[in-house]
């Protein structure tokens, strides 16, 4: 004769590996979380007051097309606007990004039309060191219409064609960090850069040195490419990975950040 199954322990038995005190967090790591809740809450914050102060401001000069004010620094765009990852963002350093922005001035002229395409801080950086009428930020992220709403455009690689119309063989300067580093989202942008170049327009690409071969094969014919490295050296705050400058145009080769202002100064 079989003996009988026993029956499992009562969740009130002595034996059970349940206890009757709620699960807790060592206390090092419950502060670290409290800390991380703490700051999300302080940039949503922040980027609330900076989206109603905006929202106010372009009431304000709806009827206004005159003198823009530069909008907000680097360093108070990196604190309000958290990266969002999972959008591929990560923002350039404070110094990086402004001594891009001088020397995309340098390129301009008055009319020249220059778009940002999924490069926000680099559209910060340029809009704050000198308010420029032309330039767009080209970009997904809806929170980025708060920074500056008549030059934000919403866009989405899925639908690379769907841009204003006069957009479409409107720009001059186009500055491109196209995410996720992959041979798809960088073809979605090429699509929409045949569309909106100009036939003697300059590109400059500030991507990874990982997809070289990737800007060989897409990026291989006027106004795209072909492509050339520059000297300059990209800047992240958070990654590490090797990061690169290419630009399309003969001589492109030579294109290096302005000097620092510093270095200025003791030219003078």
């Amino acid at each position: 004769m079989s003996s009988p199954i026993p029956s499992p322990p009562s969740p009130q038995s002595p034996s059970s590996d349940l206890s009757d005190s709620p699960p807790t967090l060592d206390p090092s790591t419950l502060a670290l979380l409290n800390d991380f809740i703490t700051s999300k809450t302080e940039q949503e914050n922040r980027f609330h007051e900076i989206a109603a102060r905006v929202t106010g401001l372009a009431l304000d000069d709806a009827d206004d097309a005159g003198d823009e004010e530069p909008i907000m620094s680097v360093d108070e765009y990196r604190d309000a606007f958290a990266e969002d990852w999972q959008l591929s963002q990560f923002w350039y350093t404070t110094a990086f990004a402004m001594r891009f922005a001088r020397t995309l001035h340098a390129l301009c002229t008055p009319d020249t039309a220059i778009a940002f395409v999924c490069c926000p801080t680099a559209f910060v950086a340029f809009q704050h060191t000198r308010p420029f009428e032309r330039a767009r930020l080209l970009d997904v992220d809806e929170r980025f219409a708060v920074l500056a709403p008549r030059h934000y455009v919403h866009y989405d690689m899925e639908e690379p064609d769907a841009l204003p119309d006069y957009m479409t063989d409107g720009v001059d300067i186009a500055v491109v960090d196209p995410p996720f580093l992959s041979e798809y989202t960088n073809a979605r942008v090429v699509k929409t850069l045949r569309r909106i170049l100009r036939r003697k327009a300059k590109l400059i690409v500030l991507t990874s040195t990982s997809v070289e071969p990737i800007l060989e094969r897409l990026y291989d014919a006027p106004p795209l490419g072909p492509l050339k490295r520059t000297k300059i050296e990209v800047q992240h705050g958070q990654l590490r990975n090797d990061f690169g400058c290419w630009a399309s145009w003969e001589g492109a080769e030579d294109f290096d950040l302005e000097a620092e202002e510093e270095e200025e100064e003791k030219k003078e």
